[in-house]
């Protein structure tokens, strides 16, 4: 069956899908599972946690994308709850990625993970994690992908042990297969019981895109999981996808016509001022200015990799579908952060504006309700406090994230009135469900969006008269955060602020942030 043959079904019959599905874990792996002794709660909800890699809010065509093919996530949006103002808090560093894990694993805000005065990898030991807390409640807790977090630690992450039982086919960024083979080829390691650490040599993947290896190692893990034990499981499934390089198997970009691609309503050649951070990696992907082709090139194979994740998204819920664990397992699925693809002049994700910082949410469950979606603003470390709160369980008090389970249970559509952002000392952000402001310490410049009227945040009214007022309620408002984020820049010397703050950070120089 080829590809446009098992979307088309998809919309109609699962029974294509799962023909399929019965030939990978037939001739799947034979991995042999340690079993474990644990208080067996068979009572608690399972959880599925499926966090993809620099995938914006408007990638989901059920969520307004209509150029791009995600029947899959469509199905799972219908048959649960989509959240659309969810977002990162942006970064201290030119990694995006890392900060955003952090905050997810840790269910703090961005600088209270542990970065400041000792380096973060060492700092988040301190702190209670999802999957520790998860395990010492009777949770068997299993990592496949993406862990971005103890670079430094490359033989014996600590923070990976304390979160989780077992773990398959993990992906670090030290560990990546230069050149053109970055997803055809991947570099991940075994996790093991014995040696609770990631046993060397690295497997060297050559046959296997990323994003269908890490599917084999989730379905891996469930088909035996059934056979070993009742316990109630957290499966943390981190993609690489869709990050750059943009590859994808050849018939997931036959899906797209470069003819047919639409520019995005704030293309532009170039970003209209240099905050003073724009050499960034990701920014020289390309050249400036932008030439439209070339993005469409780009969407192209951005949206590509996101059906690719689909396609095999889909064969993970199809398992689950006709599994045991159908009618009593959580299913969230959201990203690390968004990116840009020719809006504003951008292909990052270190900006403010929303095609970056803004990421999709989707929640399935025995107690979510069916075909809603809502509006409420919230971060995506609220996965930590609300996996807790639907599991029945208690919550560390040095989780600083509000629990989204009111969202979920109540038709209250208000989480946080107000929403931070930033990006290490040139740029933070507060915004409303109607207003943002952008501001530039570097350069002292000042954006102000009415996201009512402009979306796509294309016309600043920060020069009109009547916005002054308005500026200032919103500054104010923006004091108020970093306080409570541990924000420590001031507005009058980003660069000496920032400076102190990182001093003494296991020889890490600000310029390297």
């Amino acid at each position: 069956m080829d590809i446009s043959q098992f979307f088309n079904l998809s919309r109609q019959t699962t029974r294509c899908m799962m023909a399929t599905l019965s030939l990978v874990i037939a001739f799947g792996s034979s991995k042999c599972w340690p079993s474990i002794e644990s208080n067996v709660e068979e009572n608690k909800p399972n959880f599925i946690f499926i966090l993809t890699d620099d995938q914006t809010y408007h990638s989901i065509n059920t969520l307004g994308n209509n150029s791009i093919e995600t029947p899959n996530l469509d199905r799972l949006a219908v048959n649960g709850m989509s959240f659309t103002h969810v977002f990162n808090q942006g970064s201290w560093s030119v990694a995006v990625c890392a900060p955003s894990r952090a905050m997810i694993h840790t269910g703090r805000h961005l600088f209270r993970t542990g970065f400041g005065k000792k380096h973060a990898q060492a700092k988040l030991l301190e702190f209670p994690l999802l999957g520790e807390v998860l395990q010492l409640h009777g949770y068997e807790t299993f990592i496949t992908g993406k862990w971005h977090l103890e670079e430094g630690r490359k033989r014996n992450p600590e923070a990976l042990k304390k979160s989780f039982t077992f773990g398959s086919k993990i992906y670090q960024p030290y560990s990546s297969n230069k050149g053109e083979g970055v997803h055809f080829a991947p570099l991940v390691a075994e996790y093991t019981e014995s040696s609770a650490r990631l046993t060397p040599p690295f497997v060297f993947s050559t046959t296997t895109h990323s994003t269908t290896l890490l599917t084999d190692a989730a379905l891996d893990y469930l088909t035996e999981k059934r056979k070993r034990n009742n316990q109630p499981f957290f499966l943390y499934l981190s993609f690489l996808a869709p990050h750059d390089p943009h590859q994808s198997p050849k018939q997931f970009e036959q899906f797209y016509s470069k003819r047919k691609i639409q520019l995005p309503e704030n293309f532009r050649p170039k970003h209209p001022f240099d905050q003073g951070d724009w050499t960034v990696r990701d920014e020289v992907l390309l050249p400036f200015p932008r030439v439209p082709a070339q993005i469409k090139e780009n969407l192209l194979k951005y949206y590509a990799m996101i059906t690719h994740l689909d396609f095999e998204i889909g064969r993970l819920m199809n398992f689950l579908n006709t599994s045991k664990y159908a009618k009593n397992t959580y299913v969230i699925f959201t990203s690390d952060n968004g990116l840009a693809s020719g809006q504003h002049g951008l292909l990052g994700k270190q900006n403010q504006y929303d095609h970056s910082v803004r990421v999709p949410f989707i929640i399935k469950g025995p107690t979510v309700q069916k075909n809603v979606r809502k509006t409420g603003m919230f971060y995506i470390n609220s996965v930590f406090p609300t996996i807790l709160e639907l599991a029945g369980l208690p919550v560390p008090d040095t989780v600083d994230a509000k629990s989204i389970v009111p969202l979920i249970e109540n038709d209250d559509e208000q989480s946080y009135e107000f929403i931070y952002g930033g990006y290490k000392h040139f740029q933070r952000m507060v915004r409303s469900k109607r207003y943002k402001l952008i501001h530039y310490p570097v350069i002292q410049k000042t954006q102000l969006f009415d996201l009512y009227s402009d979306p796509f945040e294309i016309n600043s009214i920060e020069n009109n008269p009547e916005s002054g007022e308005l500026i200032d309620a919103l500054f104010l408002e923006l004091e108020r955060l970093k306080v409570l984020v541990g924000d420590p820049l001031r507005n009058d010397d980003p660069i000496g602020s920032f400076s102190d703050f990182f001093r003494g950070t296991q020889g890490i120089k600000l310029s390297e942030l």
